[in-house]
Parts: C-alpha cells; structure tokens; sequence
C-alpha cells in the first residue's frame, strides 16, 4: 500500500474512534443531564459531520473486515459481539464451499478452457518434436549421463546382454535343433553333386597349394622310416641307414611334388572325396539321430556355452561403454533420429491429440475437481492475507471514501438544518 495513504487511513482511524468516544461521552453527559461545554461551532458542525464521517468509515471498514473474519464459527470475536451473535463467521469461509463449486464451474467455461488447453498442449508437443535444438540437447544431455554413469551403465546392461545372448544359445542351439538344421539345411546341400563336386575342388586346391608342405612330410617320413629300417636290419654294417637316408635325401623331390600336383589333378581323387563325403554325410545323419549322439551334444553344448559365457563376460565389460558411448555419438544416429523417428513421432502425437488425447488430457486435468478441491484446503487466513498484499490500497481506499461520503452527508445534513 502507499504509504501516505497508510497514514491517512492510520489517523482516519484514530479520529473515528475518537470521534465515537466522545458522541458516547456526549450520551452519557447528556443522560446524567449535565451541560455539553463545547463550542457552538463545534458542537453544531464539526462534530456531528465528524460523527457522520466517523460513520461511514467504520461502517465501511467493519464491511471489509465482515468479508472475512470470524475465520471460524466459534470462539470469541468482537463481531460476534457487536452483531449479539447474529454473524457467526465471515462471508468468504462461511461460503467457502459454494464459492469454490461456482468457480470450478466458471473458470473452466470462461477462463481456462481445457478444450483450448488440450489443443495448445498438442500444439506445443508436436513443435516439440520437430525442435533441432531440443534434440541437441537430448544429445548433450544423453552423452553426459552416459559419461557421469558409465560403470551404473556397465552395471545394467551387462547382465542382460549376458542373460540375453545365452537365452537366445539355450533356445536355438539344441540337440534337436542341431538334427533339424542338418537334415534340412546341410544334408540337402551336401547330398547335391554340384555341391560336393565344389568342396571335393576346393580341398583338391588345398591340397596342391601345400603340396610343397606334403612333399618335405613325404621326405622325412621317408628318411626317419629307411633310416631306422635299415639300421635295425643291417646292424653289421655301420652307418647304413644315415647312408640309404642320404640317399633318400638325393632323390629329386621336385619332380616328386610335380607328380603329386598331377595326381591330385586325376578325376578319380576328385569321385573319392565327394563318395566319401556323400558316405560320411549318411553316418552323419545316422550318428546324431542315434542315442549315442545325445549325451555327447549336450556336453559339447554345455561346454561351448560355458565359453560363450566366459567370452561375453569379457568382452561386454571392456566393450560395452565405448559401444554405448559410439552408438550414441553416432551422427547417423541422430540423423535417423532427426530425419525418421522424429517426424514419425509428431505424426503419431498428431493423430493421437486428435483421436484421444485432447479429451484424455481434459479428463487429465480435471479443472472443475482441481479448483473446487484447491479452494476446499485454501487456509483462510492465508487466503485473506494474499487478498491484504494485492488490494490493501484499494480497501483502505473504500474505509477512506466512506469517511469523506459521511463527512459530506453529514455537512448537508446539518446545513439543511439549519437553513
């Protein structure tokens, strides 16, 4: 409140309530018919306007304060005993409830539209979803948590990658799944003439491109064989088998690769590794749908589960945080982000506030309970006392007025008498 206007209402008040003390000094002088010694200008227009005004702003100021108080409807009040009990509580808490249901329906209708609220609340989500600069900050924001929590992260997701990729080895890696995948997938293919007409080359190809390999194995397990042959058959004769070694030594092992190289090129190899592969496939097959094949496929199983876990153990835990963190620093990421989640997503909120979230987010916000409720737990006097911070000068304005409309009415009232 300003505080000359503060002052004029704090002196307005002394003065009515002087001015009331003394018309009750005046009744009792009067009642014990003793003589008023006033001043005739006094008596007869001063103090009657001085009543007047004194009047008008208490009458005033007792109105104000009836909007509020009595707070409660018992214990002791000077209203309720200025009114003989007839004004139990002020009109504000004593309509506390009726107030708060007419606002609940107001508001909504006139102020705060939810309809409007809703649609404005869509609008703002659908920009949202389109803001380069939001998703900037999701980014900064996602990388920094990422930094800041690394070993919670490592700590989270470990054992459910863990969990994840042994779950998937349990339910796909079986014995009958193995049976299924070979007579289904590998037999077939196996069973193909092209098919093993391809390996049985391949292998041939192997085989000569280490031929040079097969013929130092040839020639040592030549040499250490006649060495050791001859030594044992010819014990009389010393040093016969480093002699016939030599010799085996001395062959021409360059023409002997050259032989082997063309051997490997005769059609015959080539039947006998595919026969043989197509002989070993039909044992295959026999083997792992026999009972034998069980009790071996489940150890070799466990056992190479066994790795797999070991395995994941150490690779999730040296891996996992710069997998993350590349992942999420990913400019591809964010690109898809930006260029298809996105806008997939603003076309989903759109059609989403338009089917039901406009009405799930009035039900939501449920205004008419919210206000009602809210004005149902309102403390009154704090209420009151937000009410004195906002219009204090305006109500001290009113006490004053109905000083000055009671001094006028009661300046004209005596100027009517006494003309």
């Amino acid at each position: 409140m300003n505080r000359c206007l503060a002052d004029l209402q704090k002196i307005l008040t002394w003065v009515s309530a002087i001015t009331i003390a003394l018309l009750v000094l005046k009744a009792v002088i009067a009642r014990n018919a003793l003589e008023w010694n006033a001043p005739e200008w006094f008596a007869s227009w001063v103090f009657p306007v001085m009543v007047s005004a004194a009047v008008g702003y208490l009458t005033n100021y007792i109105a104000i304060e009836m909007l509020f108080k009595p707070y409660e409807r018992s214990g002791f009040h000077w209203l309720r005993v200025f009114s003989f009990g007839l004004w139990k509580q002020g009109m504000v808490p004593a309509n506390k409830a009726k107030i708060g249901h007419v606002l609940s329906e107001e508001i909504p209708e006139r102020l705060l539209k939810p309809e409007e609220i809703s649609r404005e609340i869509g609008e703002k989500l659908s920009d949202l979803t389109n803001d380069p600069a939001l998703l900037e900050q999701f980014r900064t924001a996602v990388q920094l948590m990422l930094r800041k929590n690394e070993e919670s992260v490592i700590r989270f997701l470990m054992p459910r990658l863990e969990a994840s990729f042994i779950d998937a080895f349990d339910k796909n890696l079986t014995p009958e799944n193995l049976r299924i995948f070979w007579d289904e997938v590998l037999e077939k293919r196996l069973s193909s003439p092209l098919t093993r007409e391809k390996i049985a080359g391949g292998i041939v190809a192997g085989l000569r491109a280490r031929t040079p390999e097969f013929r130092e194995l040839l020639r040592e397990f030549l040499r250490d064989g006649v060495k050791s042959y001859v030594n044992d058959r010819l014990k009389l004769i010393p040093h016969s088998g480093e002699i016939v070694a030599g010799i085996v030594n001395h062959l021409n092992w360059d023409d002997i690769e050259k032989e082997i190289a063309a051997k490997l090129e005769d059609r015959r190899i080539h039947d006998l590794i595919g026969d043989e592969l197509a002989a070993q496939t039909v044992r295959l097959r026999e083997w792992l749908h026999s009972d034998q094949a069980a009790p071996q496929l489940h150890e070799f199983l466990g056992g190479t589960r066994k790795k797999l876990e070991e395995f994941l153990h150490t690779y999730l835990a040296d891996n996992v945080p710069q997998i993350a963190n590349q992942i999420l620093s990913s400019d591809d990421l964010w690109n898809w982000v930006r260029v298809e989640l996105l806008p997939t997503l603003q076309r989903y909120v759109n059609f989403w506030m338009e089917r039901d979230g406009r009405n799930l987010i009035v039900e939501m916000l449920d205004l008419n309970n919210r206000i009602e409720q809210s004005i149902a737990e309102q403390n009154v006097r704090e209420f009151h006392a937000m009410i004195n911070r906002v219009a204090a000068e305006h109500l001290g304005m009113i006490q004053i007025l109905g000083y000055v409309l009671g001094a006028i009415i009661g300046f004209l009232q005596q100027l009517s008498n006494h003309v």
